[in-house]
């Protein structure tokens, strides 16, 4: 599913939510958010994790990678 669909999923949803149903929704929401942020915050301040993505990301550049098709077993 796209990007563009899943957001006009949401707001359709949303948007014929009862209203006493709203505040539960943006709590929800809101508290998925910070999570996210902290999660990532807390990546970020591991060195080694920010050593492994920047080599990650290189590799990537670089065009150092494999094939999902080569490495994919069938379970």
């Amino acid at each position: 599913m796209g990007t563009v669909n899943t957001k006009n999923r949401i707001l359709n949803t949303i948007d014929t939510m009862p209203l006493e149903k709203l505040d539960a929704v943006l709590a929800f929401l809101e508290d998925l958010q910070r999570s996210g942020e902290d999660e990532t915050a807390m990546l970020m301040s591991d060195p080694s994790f920010v050593r492994d993505y920047r080599e990650a990301k290189e590799d990537i550049r670089t065009g150092n990678t494999v094939s999902l098709k080569s490495i994919r077993r069938d379970v």
